[in-house]
């Protein structure tokens, strides 16, 4: 008989424990909760260009549309490279080596559009920067709709350290 009084006692206190538990606020973060890199990302109010640049195998040169803004004429750089692999400065610019691929199976694009659409500073010290983007080539499904380019720096100068694709 006393070991079914006790063990109701104890389920009783375990329930009422219970009930301050749910009543209790939630905090939104403790000093010991790690944060994601999610809730770092910076959104930057900066005003990027609205122009869509458009640039195919005929008409393209080394300097850049923006060269007033390293980061912006890094990303135009990566899509001329992406072209042309071959011009002139794409070697010293030390973008993503998929970038140079010459297979044959590779569908490269000879044409390319796109417009710049947001930018986010990463707690990394890296950088995205948001394209919408056309092309006429498959090139790994990187210049068809929201195309990131992230940037890192390299002696001082801008780079693309990688580019990937959104749906």
């Amino acid at each position: 008989m006393w070991k079914k009084l006790i063990v109701i006692i104890l389920m009783l206190a375990l329930f009422v424990w219970s009930l301050t538990l749910i009543g209790k606020p939630k905090t939104e973060t403790s000093p010991d909760t790690p944060e994601t890199e999610e809730e770092n990302v910076v959104q930057v109010e900066e005003q990027l260009p609205e122009t869509v640049y458009s640039f195919n195998l005929q008409n393209i040169t080394p300097e850049c549309s923006e060269d007033v803004n390293d980061m912006l004429c890094a990303v135009e750089n990566a899509v001329k490279c992406t072209i042309k692999p071959d011009m002139e400065n794409c070697k010293q610019l030390n973008l993503p080596t998929f970038i140079f691929m010459t297979d044959p199976t590779v569908e490269r694009p000879t044409e390319m559009n796109y417009r710049f659409i947001n930018k986010k500073v990463l707690p990394t010290g890296s950088t995205e920067i948001y394209t919408e983007s056309s092309c006429n080539g498959g090139w790994f499904d990187l210049c068809q709709g929201t195309i990131i380019y992230v940037l890192g720096q390299s002696g001082g100068k801008w780079r693309v350290k990688d580019i990937y694709a959104i749906e």
